[in-house]
């Protein structure tokens, strides 16, 4: 809808003898909008546009007094009395407070010096209620994830009370990433969207993050705890165990590992063991495996291989 255009009042003629050395034709006081729309502005926040008024006229004009019909409507930075040379320009901020949801008209009277001249700034301005944005879950738990495999959690971002726009999202560490999100976008009132984010763990220190969302919510940014706990990535594994040896002067034992029955083998443990178990972390899926073990004395001497046990990995 247009708004009502700017009203000047016409000055009235006077004798030339009262009229000085400013003629009313000399002077005329014009704004560069007609009427402003502020636009939708949440309640409790604050929008400023700029409004610049000119003197058209041939000889200097003072500005005496400027008011708003409207508390949400203020003025910033003209200050009073102003004097505007011929031609000269001044901008000022016309600020829009809404204090409740709703549209708001009102304007602003602008008073020139005599032949006194009211400029008149029609104003418009909606006020829009807040909301609420809620993340759930209120935090998400990777629990135990493998270096190098990518995990992925879902989450949503709930609207109340109003709609809600979210305009970022940021999470404080470079291995987790969004997915389902095209920012910014707006939430209606009572509605959810969902989003997922996903971590690739580069390393095997565990991990925890927050997840941040930026909007025009009553509680942004909205955040949410992600925490993680990774392990190596050991996805096949052998675990082994003998009867101890009788010797008496038993130092430990070595374990050797061979891809052919009966041999050959290589030793597979970097220092005698002395315990009666092993666990063997480095086998690759598909592979059949066959193992023997040796029990080494405190001179170093090493028994025969024990009876070979073999082990496939799927």
């Amino acid at each position: 809808m247009l708004l009502p255009s700017i009203t000047i009042a016409k000055a009235e003629n006077i004798p030339t003898s009262q009229s000085g050395s400013h003629s009313a034709s000399n002077q005329q006081l014009i704004c560069d909008v007609a009427g402003l729309q502020v636009g939708e502005v949440v309640v409790g926040q604050a929008s400023s546009k700029l409004v610049t008024i000119t003197n058209r006229g041939r000889t200097s004009l003072t500005v005496l007094s400027a008011a708003s019909t409207r508390a949400e409507f203020g003025l910033n930075g003209l200050d009073l009395p102003l004097t505007l040379a011929a031609g000269a320009s001044y901008t000022f901020d016309v600020t829009f407070a809404p204090e409740k949801s709703g549209r708001v008209d009102g304007s602003i009277s602008i008073v020139s010096e005599a032949p006194k001249q009211t400029l008149t700034i029609q104003l418009a301005g909606t006020g829009r209620a807040t909301g609420q944005l809620q993340v759930t879950p209120a935090a998400i738990d990777f629990g135990d994830a493998r270096v190098g495999l990518a995990v992925t959690e879902k989450g949503q971002l709930t609207a109340s009370g109003a709609n809600v726009t979210v305009s970022s999202a940021r999470i404080s560490s470079e291995e987790f990433r969004f997915g389902g999100l095209s920012l910014p976008f707006t939430i209606p009132a009572g509605h959810s969207v969902p989003f997922t984010i996903t971590f690739v763990p580069k390393d095997s220190r565990n991990l925890s993050a927050i997840l941040s969302f930026a909007s025009d919510a009553k509680n942004s940014p909205t955040e949410q705890d992600v925490t993680v706990r990774r392990v190596d990535p050991v996805q096949h594994k052998v675990q082994l165990s003998w009867k101890a040896s009788s010797s008496k002067h038993l130092a430990g034992y070595n374990v050797y590992r061979g891809t052919r029955s009966g041999g050959p083998y290589q030793k597979i443990n970097g220092s005698l063991d002395p315990s009666t178990d092993y666990t063997d972390l480095h086998v690759v899926a598909g592979y059949k495996y066959y193992y023997v073990a040796t029990a080494v004395n405190s001179k170093g001497r090493e028994s025969k291989y024990s009876k070979q046990v073999e082990a496939v990995i799927p």
